[in-house]
């Protein structure tokens, strides 16, 4: 075990060497940009069908200028009319002449129906194939996939993790659970903002698979669209005052490897010590919802916040992680445990639980120098311990 730790420390510390180096980083641009797009099918793409594809889901394509020239005429006008007066006919003229060319350019329309011929090629092979594309994990690459095939990697996923299959989609009654709570945290939201804080057309979450393509059978990590949800700006207001109510220690928390595999480096590490890495399987969807109650009770009190505060905040975060549901299939599925990855409140709840447990756990143990190293990186967790005793425990 002392070896395989070693092994990784000096794993981390290469990695981090290279990561600096000019060289690993034009590298690992150039391999980005070489790999947006995976194809999981036996379908075949044109290059230039891949390249529409690499550009992402976000990038706008050049419009056609006939399906905009008159509105930039009129807005253009509008715009010289609020000029001084001497400067308008000069203006005009150079206006016109740009307008004029941008309308007889034929570069404009010919990346634009070429662009627009790619998609609707790239829509019909879909089509005619029964693929569609989804999104990898933690990264921006795109992965055409066949539907069936992640038609059954959702359908296990709702199977392995019990899920509650709803008779009826329960958004209306979501909604109208929050609207008395919301009305009454007099202390905690302006009174001017509570009407804001619901949805008016509230609707159901969908759910999003993205593809773990770094891990073996590919599985998907389920993200909700939670925006229309009725719960999500009351969420997203919640995660913002909790962040002004409760101020974490974060004492054991990690975001750079490089910086880890120097604090691991400075230690005595002999052979009476275990290396141990670990990984939170499905964080965020298997958080208990007392535990997580409990937790946010644990901080506030620690961080003296008041008693009509703190009910408030306690009583709209029980509605919000009672609301944890989804469409998919056009049926209605409710988790028993956790709070929905997308919600804008789900990073700060999985730390409120976790850090609470260091607290109150994790904490002893390193003072007793039982534990002589402990850092985590969300559900990443790195544990050095002293004693086989330990070890056991």
């Amino acid at each position: 075990m002392l070896i395989l730790g070693n092994r990784k420390l000096s794993s981390l510390t290469q990695q981090n060497a290279q990561q600096n180096s000019p060289q690993s980083r034009h590298k690992k641009h150039v391999h980005e940009k070489e790999n947006r797009v995976i194809n999981l099918t036996n379908i075949t793409f044109t290059k230039e069908q891949i390249k529409t594809l690499e550009m992402g889901p976000q990038y706008a394509i050049e419009r056609n200028p006939k399906s905009y020239i008159n509105e930039l005429i009129i807005d253009t006008e509008n715009s010289i009319k609020n000029l001084q007066s001497n400067m308008q006919n000069t203006l005009r003229f150079l206006a016109a002449k740009k307008i004029k060319q941008i309308g007889e350019s034929n570069r404009h329309n010919t990346i634009h129906k070429r662009y627009q011929y790619n998609i609707n090629q790239i829509k019909k092979t879909l089509q005619q194939n029964n693929l569609t594309i989804a999104r990898a994990d933690k990264s921006k690459i795109l992965v055409i996939i066949d539907k069936t095939v992640l038609k059954q990697k959702v359908d296990k996923f709702i199977k392995e993790n019990n899920l509650i299959k709803l008779n009826k989609d329960p958004t209306e009654a979501y909604h109208k659970q929050l609207q008395q709570p919301v009305q009454k945290c007099e202390d905690l939201i302006e009174e001017n903002k509570r009407n804001y804080l619901l949805n008016i057309k509230p609707t159901a979450p969908k759910i999003n698979a993205y593809k773990k393509t770094h891990k073996e059978n590919e599985p998907i990590r389920p993200v909700l669209d939670n925006t229309q949800a009725p719960s999500y700006k009351i969420a997203k207001f919640l995660n913002n005052k909790i962040k002004a109510y409760i101020n974490l220690p974060n004492i054991y928390i990690t975001i750079n490897s490089g910086e880890l595999a120097q604090e691991l480096h400075k230690l005595h590490i002999t052979e009476k010590h275990r290396i141990f890495t670990l990984d939170i399987k499905g964080l965020y969807v298997n958080l208990p919802k007392q535990g997580i109650i409990q937790s946010a009770s644990f901080w506030l009190d620690k961080n003296n916040t008041s008693k009509k505060i703190k009910e408030q905040i306690i009583r709209l975060l029980k509605i919000i992680i009672e609301q944890n549901y989804f469409q998919y299939n056009d049926q209605f599925f409710k988790r028993k445990n956790g709070i929905a990855m997308g919600s804008p409140i789900s990073g700060m709840i999985a730390e409120i639980y976790l850090q609470r447990i260091e607290e109150l756990r994790i904490k002893h143990w390193i003072e007793s120098k039982e534990i002589i190293y402990y850092k985590r990186n969300v559900d990443d967790i790195i544990i050095i311990l002293t004693t086989e005793k330990q070890m056991k425990q």
